[in-house]
């Protein structure tokens, strides 16, 4: 399992790589790109409503929510449609996916490694060998598992 999740997230973040680079580029524009694009057109309300099969006054509702990003998928769909347009969704990440996982795992390794220190403590053993500490960190990919990353640590 844990070979297939890192190809996965390998190949997934080799098709988002371009994407987070043209984040700042595909900005949602002020008014919603349903609007910027009809706007662009030369396409007034009436026209894209006639082309949906809706009133004018719907239109103008699709358009208000998608700025309040409120629209529905679907409705952002038929609306990108009847202007001869693809909806593309897409979750992009902020930073590659290998570079989450890597600092998630540190981070629930160190937390390990303070709760072990802890018990060995408590049961009068010598938790300060900074062997043990390195020992966890080299071993944190075969010690916590990619399932066991996010889960909530109380």
């Amino acid at each position: 399992m844990p070979a297939k999740t890192s190809i996965a997230r390998t190949r997934l973040d080799d098709r988002l790589s371009p994407l987070r680079e043209l984040r700042t580029q595909l900005a949602v524009p002020h008014g919603g790109w349903s609007k910027a694009l009809r706007t662009a057109l030369g396409m007034t309300l009436e026209d894209l409503a006639s082309r949906l099969g809706v009133t004018r006054s719907v239109v103008s509702r699709l358009e208000t929510s998608e700025q309040k990003q409120t629209i529905q998928l679907d409705s952002l769909r038929r609306v990108a449609q009847a202007m001869n347009c693809d909806l593309v969704y897409v979750l992009v990440p902020r930073e590659p996916l290998q570079a989450m996982v890597e600092r998630q795992r540190d981070m629930v390794a160190s937390d390990l490694d303070t709760r072990t220190r802890t018990h060995m403590r408590l049961e009068d053993q010598d938790e300060k060998d900074p062997r043990l500490a390195n020992w966890r960190k080299e071993h944190s990919a075969s010690l916590i598992s990619d399932r066991q990353l996010w889960k909530t640590r109380k």
